[in-house]
């Protein structure tokens, strides 16, 4: 019985050292998979859609992506990198429309949030594209889960008029009140002055709903940076001051 007990015990020992085995196979200790998707949060989106219209006319925005190890976070920092895999990569190119930074992931840590430089451009106007970035495996990481292995970017310009740019019933005011009228041109001078796109709706009373509710006052305030912001560039410019797409000068109320 002891001799049964013995050979048992061995086996079980062999087992448990294979396992070991076969685990440090798949994960050595230098290598870790990671697991990537676009955004912030823990949600994993299907793909984001970045629209220029919507954008500033800053030269470089951010697309945000987050990353998880699948492994034991290491002593050392150690760098990761981003390869284009599919999509329209003849016409959304590295280092025209967007770059991708030196990516640390830092000692002791399993996640991080990072950033895809995004570069402005109009070559989406007639016909969007799309970007597929995948993680580059090397000595260090490989691609973690199937479900969080890309990251899917589609570019496009397309304009869409805010549906409460003219009506808007009480308690809420129309964005004409504080902007004037629509253009392309000032939709997006708006959004680079004052960090985010106009389509929020002002209410004059009552409590707010944010995100997509801001106060009469916040309005009040935003158009007065309009005013101010547009005055410095026609000063700026003198002989080209700034117009719409139909040639005529953008004024605020």
């Amino acid at each position: 019985m002891n001799h049964k007990h013995w050979v048992a015990g061995l086996l079980l020992l062999v087992i448990i050292a294979g396992c070991a085995k076969n685990n440090d196979l798949l994960y050595p200790a230098e290598q870790s998979a990671l697991n990537i998707w676009l955004g912030v949060d823990s949600q994993k989106p299907d793909s984001l859609v970045y629209n220029y219209a919507f954008k500033s006319l800053n030269d470089i925005d951010t697309v945000w992506f987050s990353v998880r190890l699948s492994g034991v976070p290491q002593t050392a920092d150690r760098e990761f990198n981003l390869h284009a895999v599919g999509g329209d990569t003849l016409r959304v190119k590295k280092g025209l429309h967007y770059d991708l930074p030196k990516y640390l992931l830092k000692a002791g840590a399993y996640e991080g949030k990072f950033p895809i430089l995004v570069r402005r451009s109009s070559d989406f106007k007639d016909k969007p594209a799309r970007l597929i970035l995948e993680l580059q495996e090397d000595k260090m990481f490989i691609k973690g889960v199937k479900e969080r292995a890309d990251l899917i970017i589609h570019f496009k310009e397309e304009f869409s008029k805010p549906v409460n740019w003219d009506v808007d019933p009480l308690p809420f005011y129309r964005l004409s009140s504080f902007f004037g009228i629509y253009s392309n041109v000032k939709f997006q001078f708006i959004t680079t002055v004052i960090g985010r796109t106009p389509t929020f709706k002002v209410r004059y009373s009552g409590v707010l709903v944010p995100p997509d509710e801001v106060s009469y006052t916040q309005a009040q305030y935003w158009q007065a940076r309009c005013k101010t912001e547009l005055l410095q560039y026609n000063a700026e410019h003198p002989l080209e001051p700034l117009k719409n797409e139909n040639n005529e000068l953008i004024t605020f109320p």
